[in-house]
This record gives structure tokens, sequence and C-alpha cells, in this order.
């Protein structure tokens, strides 16, 4: 089953919001108060996760009119959810045969659309009307449908602020669940069929000592020890051990980033062990999960956030987040990021909206909303909204040309891996952060930093604090001669010799007094070198050997690893 619009009106603060589900993986964003949780709320509302309640202590779950319609509203206002899902005849069968029932005609074999709207009105009366495929059901059929929906596991919940699920072993240890497919349980059914009969052997001096005290009593009772029926009926509790370095843990001990991400793990088997058996009753779930990046370090979170994208993509789960972790953004689709923020009117906070976002530049917002967009961000801007996970960062746009260009020859031995992208950043300054610089380099993969050679000697001690290995993490680019210490020192004498020629006055403008023109000249002369170089058709591949170690360095960006 996979979600694919829900439409709120007058619950809480979702006075009139739509929101689209792209692809498997959706996260949604926004400040705090937004309406993120609001939004997994309405959806909870019909797609539930029933099968821990016998364990959990649940909260409430069904609208209480009073409490949950939107304050501004209308007091006679309607609170109406209106999902979109999308049911497939492989993938969901259990309910795809269920409402095939109630259609008046059978199913075409490929994906149906179920909508269902579920209205509650200010005298707790609830009213639910389905389609599917735009057909629309009885009254009757609808309320079956619905209650379908609401009585099967369809949504598995993980609230990273109380990651820890309440279920209490011995010495209050938290317990977790196992799931298990019918061929499992009749294994397990077996098993208990041996414990049962060594039970009874091993009771008996238990079963004669509690008869005889049962003796005392005027009724007269037999005594029997069993295991109760029931127990396993699809799950049981279970304690989770994680091994590093030989040693077992309990999961209660490990740090909460660690505990967090595991527990989100769990319910990913959960739902990838119900999609993959082969069972005719099944549903597959959908994933929710509040802030999965709580208790992360930045590089976990990116590491984090790569892989529950991957996993919602590879295992065809459809997994909706809540965020305020850039690293939880899926770079890759601008269309399956949802940016949540509130309406004002007179000075008051209002209603919630879906704020737009364009694909050309979708990250500006999110970035205003989760704070990139300040002095010390904006050297970076391109770098955090890059959709790759393999980058070569360059100081500016006329580096990025000189790699991109040079690759485009013919010289096999100077070509830029598969998959890679350059992104500048703005100058050697924005490398002096080593905090900031850590906190970017983390959200890749594998990431090549370079510089001009004449910055070396400022930079080299920032690069180690942040972990990175020259020649591998970064590269100093230029020629170690007076005047050539960056990329232009790159080039062949020639191509220097012809534009600094033609240029006398910029080349004089280098000297010059003002900090104003000798930027200015250098820039005009950068630029024309540029031009130069490209439209030199002459170009030989020993003319280009200085350039080599900065292509030998990407050579460890393999396309196998991109």
């Amino acid at each position: 089953m996979k979600l694919s619009s829900i439409h709120v009106q007058n619950f809480r603060t979702l006075e009139d919001v739509t929101v689209r589900f792209t692809g498997f993986y959706t996260a949604i964003s926004g400040q705090n108060n937004a309406g993120k949780t609001t939004l997994l709320r309405a959806i909870r509302q019909t797609f539930r996760d029933n099968s821990r309640e016998i364990y959990y202590y649940r909260r409430r779950e069904e609208v209480a009119y009073r409490d949950d319609r939107t304050q501004w509203a209308k007091k006679t206002e309607d609170i109406v959810f209106d999902y979109v899902v999308s049911v497939s005849p492989t993938e969901d069968p259990g309910l795809f045969q269920f409402i095939e029932k109630f259609n008046e005609e059978k199913l075409p074999d490929h994906d149906a659309s179920l909508r269902i709207q579920v209205i509650h009105r200010f005298n707790e009366e609830t009213v639910c009307t389905c389609w599917v495929n735009d057909n629309e059901f009885s009254t009757y059929a609808s309320k079956e449908v619905l209650q379908k929906l609401k009585s099967s596991n369809l949504a598995f919940m993980h609230d990273s602020a109380h990651a820890v699920a309440p279920i209490y072993g011995g010495g209050g240890r938290h317990l977790h669940e196992m799931t298990f497919t019918a061929a499992e349980l009749k294994e397990i059914s077996q098993e208990l069929a041996r414990v049962q009969t060594k039970i009874k052997k091993i009771s008996k001096t238990h079963k004669t000592e509690l008869s005889a005290l049962l003796g005392h009593l005027e009724d007269k009772y037999e005594v029997d020890f069993s295991i109760p029926e029931g127990l396993f009926t699809g799950s049981i509790p279970f304690a989770v051990n994680l091994r590093d370095k030989n040693v077992d843990i309990p999961l209660n001990d490990w740090g909460s980033g660690t505990k967090n991400r595991t527990q989100i793990m769990m319910s990913i088997l959960h739902a990838t062990r119900i999609r993959s058996r082969p069972d005719e009753n099944k549903i597959t779930p959908i994933i929710l999960i509040e802030e999965p990046e709580s208790f992360l370090h930045p590089s976990a979170q990116a590491e984090f956030g790569r892989v529950l994208i991957d996993l919602a993509n590879e295992l065809k789960i459809q997994t909706i987040v809540t965020t305020h972790s850039p690293y939880m953004l899926c770079q890759s689709n601008a269309q399956s990021n949802v940016l949540l923020g509130r309406k004002t009117s007179y000075g008051k906070t209002k209603s919630t909206e879906v704020i737009e976002v364009k694909d050309d530049n979708w990250m500006e917002p999110f970035g205003n909303i989760l704070g990139l967009n300040n002095i010390e961000f904006s050297p970076w801007k391109e770098v955090l909204f890059s959709a790759k996970q393999c980058v070569l960062l360059v100081e500016g746009d006329i580096d990025r040309s000189y790699f991109e260009y040079i690759s485009s020859l013919d010289f096999s031995d100077l070509k830029l891996p598969v998959g890679l992208e350059i992104v500048p950043y703005e100058g050697k300054d924005a490398l002096k952060n080593s905090i900031l610089l850590k906190f970017i380099i983390d959200k890749f993969k594998k990431v090549l930093v370079t510089f001009d050679l004449d910055a070396k000697t400022e930079l080299e001690r920032t690069m180690t604090q942040v972990g990175l290995a020259e020649g591998t993490g970064y590269l100093a680019v230029g020629s170690n001669k007076p005047g050539k210490q960056c990329i232009e020192g790159l080039l062949p004498e020639r191509i220097l010799s012809k534009v600094y020629s033609a240029n006398t006055d910029l080349v004089m403008a280098l000297t010059s007094a003002e900090n104003k023109d000798r930027r200015s000249a250098k820039s005009s002369l950068k630029q024309k070198l540029l031009t130069e170089f490209k439209a030199d058709k002459s170009i030989s591949r020993e003319e280009l050997k200085p350039f080599l170690p900065v292509f030998k360095a990407l050579s460890q960006l393999a396309p196998s690893e991109v």
C-alpha cells in the first residue's frame, strides 16, 4: 500500500492542507509547531499499527471533535480526512481483494486507486465514503473498508522523541517484538507441544503440592500446568543485544542514537517481512518516523539519511519522515520533500500551509527554515544543496570549468569519475571554520577538497582537524613557482604568455595599491585565461600533465563507489 495524497480540513492546525507523496520516500520539514506531527496524526487516524496493542499503552487515536477541531474554525465545521492510496494486487492482496468484493466489476490487474473520506461532525457523528477508481461505494461498503483499514497493521510509527516502546520485561528491561510467518508459527507450535509435555513432567511436584493446598478448600479442583494458548499469535516480545568488539551489550545500555537507529531498522524489518511473505491476506504497511536524526552526530545523520532513502527505494516500502535535518531531505528528487509553515493573521500564528518550492531552487526555502542561510553558511550553499554523494570541492566556478573541460577532452587518464559532482565554495576563507567544514564534508560518502597552493600553509592544520589526508582528502593545486601557486599556474606557458602580453594593463593592475583594483584585475585575467585555454584546440596531453595529480586523486571515487 502506498499513500498518494492526504487532504485535511479543520484538524488542529491543518485547516485546509493537501500533501502529495512522490516516490517511496518523503521528508516533511518545517519549524517547530509547523504541523509536521499533526500531519502524521492525521495519517494515523485511519492507518495504524494494532499488532502491539496487547503490550503497548496506546495514546488516544480517535478524534475528539471538541479537542481536535481547528480553534479558529466555526464550531460546526466538519473535521475531514481525505486519503488517496494506491493498492497493488501483488503487494497488497489482502486489501485489493477486499475492495474488489464491493466493486461492481472485477478490478483490472494493476494498482487500484482507493480514496477514503472520513468526516467527523460536531455532534460526534462519523461519516465515511470510499471510491475505487472513481467508483463510489455504498455507505455499508465504505464503512466496511474503513473498518478493514483501521483494524489492519498499516502504519508502523516510530517517534524518536519516545524512542523506546513501553514494553517491560524483568527488572524494567525494555523488550521489543519479533513477528513470524505462518510457516515459522507452525514450527513454533510443534515445539510448544514438546514443551507442554516437558512442563507436565517437570511440574509433577508443583502440581501435587498445589493440589494438597487446594484440598483444604471445600470445593475440590484438579490442577494442571500449561503454556497459555494464544501467547504466540504472530509476534512475541524479545530482548535485543548488540555485539561490539566481541562484547554483547543490551540495546538499552547503548547510546540514544544507536538505540534509535536500531529500533527504526526493526520497524523496517517488520514491514519488509510482511511485504515479502507469500500471504494472500498481506497488506504492505507504510513507515512513519518522527525525527530520525535524533541523538545522532552530523556524520551519522548524513549516513542514516542516505540509508533510509536507499532502503525505501530498494525495498519499495513507503517511508515518511519528519525532520529538522538537511541530511534527511531527498536531494535526488525535490518533489519528495514537503515544507510546512504557518500562516499569520494580524500578528497571530494561524493555519499550517504547504510552502511551494521551485525545482531549480527547491532547497532555498528549506535552507531558510533549517537555518542554513546565515553568513557562515552562505559560501557553502551550493555544496549543502548538492544531490550527489561524491564530490570534488573547488574554490570557484572557474576551477570547476577547468576540470569539466579537461575531462571532456579525449584523454583517458584525465577523466572525471562517473557520478562525481564538482561543487564550488566561495574562496579559501570558507575552509577555515573546522567545525562547519566537518559538518559539510560529513554530508558526502566521498569528498576531495582542492584549494590554491598558496593557501596550503594556512589550511593544512584545518584539513588535519577534520580528518582529511593530503592526496586523498585534500589537494593543493598549482605550480610551486612565484605567481603560479594556483590552478592557472598549471596552464601551458604559451597560454599564459598570450593572455598576459595582450592584457598588460591588467597585469600592471595586479600591483595596484588598491585592493579593489587588484581583485578586479585578477578576476578579469582568470576569466581571460580560461577563455583562451578552451579556445585553443591544439592542447596536447603532455601539456596537461600538471593536472594529472588531481585526476589521480579523483580516481579513488570509482563508479562503484558513487
